[in-house]
């Protein structure tokens, strides 16, 4: 599907195409992607834009004109938003334009580009990238129709298919990797770092699994103290940090952070305090939360998600047999999101932007303003602004009634 003016894309770095190493650069945090989302839609050259961030992706869709460079764009996000040149990484991206874009999409939604096959977290991470987007009006009719059409696909492939049927996140699979260790202790200790999603599905899957002391810690002392009381555990502030992990068998890290909040020095200091066996160490940021001088040491020992990688790569050969299903619904989905988007692509205005139609009312008054007086001039300006303003005003109405019809 060629198109006449501009084009989908989406620039996408993945654990696919990178390194652990070469995704914490780019990695955009969930309280950081508003002002990213607003910084990638101020670039002039792109009528609709909207970042997806997790931790085992990056990825930048774009609705631009179709003699761009999208990664032009790219660039210049890292160099205004995060004073970054992108250049040593240009090869992890991967480009992919049109119905190539969609289709990854609905791949990501459905759980088949995961490193966890089928992991039902990615959908709700999809979710709040969109609506990061909304809240900064950067999306617009394509993106809208994309989006929603990707939210059913990941929907229906979990339901009408086995791929939903116990699929994990990847702190689950954590847990599961884990599993061993912490049914080999009698009563353990374990200190659970930070506040979000991935925290609380490790707690719960925590709780479910074995009798274990809980501790969960957090920059604030306040939101560790609420999310602890859903799971009877306790709670603490970052600054004991050092103290805590002297007494637990297993850490498992995951904030927002920019920096490591555990460091190698605070290992070595952990160590010489520790009167139990070795701590096991589960990171799951990225950027990482744990700088180590290696990952296995007499007193502890690191894993972080390249670990988890090789783990669940080795786990999810069941939910393979699932996947010729899971694409038969994605290829359904993807006919009729080629559909519209051919037929869009020939409407003079979409996202609600009367610029082209601005364009051919200049294009077709002008010859005749010479031939009129000056109040006949005003009165044909009048009514051909009229006339557009009308016409921009019922596209936008048609948008709104796809868009409630997408989210009914």
């Amino acid at each position: 599907m060629k198109p006449n003016r501009w084009q989908l894309v989406v620039c996408s770095a993945s654990h696919r195409t990178s390194s652990l190493e070469q995704r914490e650069p780019l990695q955009i945090s969930k309280h950081q992607l508003p002002i990213a989302n607003g910084c990638l839609g101020g670039l002039l050259d792109l009528r609709e834009s909207l970042i997806l961030s997790t931790c085992n992706r990056v990825e930048f869709y774009f609705v631009v004109g179709d003699d761009s460079d999208p990664m032009n764009s790219v660039r210049e996000f890292y160099k205004r938003c995060r004073n970054l040149d992108i250049a040593p990484f240009r090869d992890v991206f991967r480009v992919r334009k049109d119905s190539h874009a969609a289709s990854h999409l609905f791949r990501v939604a459905a759980g088949l580009d995961s490193m966890v096959l089928g992991e039902n977290q990615v959908l709700g991470q999809l979710k709040e990238a969109y609506s990061s987007s909304c809240a900064v009006k950067s999306t617009g009719k394509v993106i809208h129709r994309l989006f929603h059409q990707a939210f059913r696909v990941g929907k229906q492939v979990r339901s009408d298919t086995e791929m939903g049927k116990g699929a994990c996140s990847v702190a689950t699979a954590a847990v599961e990797m884990l599993k061993d260790k912490i049914n080999g202790l009698q009563d353990p200790s374990i200190l659970l770092i930070g506040i979000n999603q991935m925290v609380n599905i490790a707690a719960m899957k925590l709780t479910r699994m074995k009798r274990c002391h809980l501790t969960i810690a957090n920059r604030s002392p306040e939101r560790a103290a609420f999310l602890a009381s859903k799971f009877g555990a306790e709670s603490c502030g970052l600054e004991s940090l050092t103290d805590r992990i002297s007494e637990a068998d297993i850490v498992i890290s995951c904030t927002a952070s920019q920096q490591p909040i555990i460091t190698t020095e605070m290992l070595s200091q952990q160590s010489l305090k520790r009167n139990k066996d070795k701590c096991i160490l589960m990171d799951l940021a990225i950027p990482r939360d744990i700088s180590y001088a290696q990952k296995q040491d007499a007193s502890y020992e690191v894993y972080d998600l390249e670990d988890i990688k090789s783990f669940v790569e080795s786990q999810q050969n069941r939910r393979m047999k699932a996947i010729p299903q899971a694409e038969e619904i994605i290829d359904t989905r993807l006919r009729e999101f080629t559909n519209w988007y051919e037929h869009v692509q020939n409407e003079p205005v979409y996202n609600g932007d009367g610029r082209a139609i601005e364009a051919i009312r200049m294009e077709e008054i002008s010859p005749l303003l010479s031939k009129l007086t000056p109040e006949m001039q005003a009165e044909l300006e009048k009514a051909s602004q009229k006339l557009v303003s009308r016409v921009v005003k019922i596209t936008r109405r048609t948008e709104a009634g796809l868009e409630s019809e997408d989210n009914g």
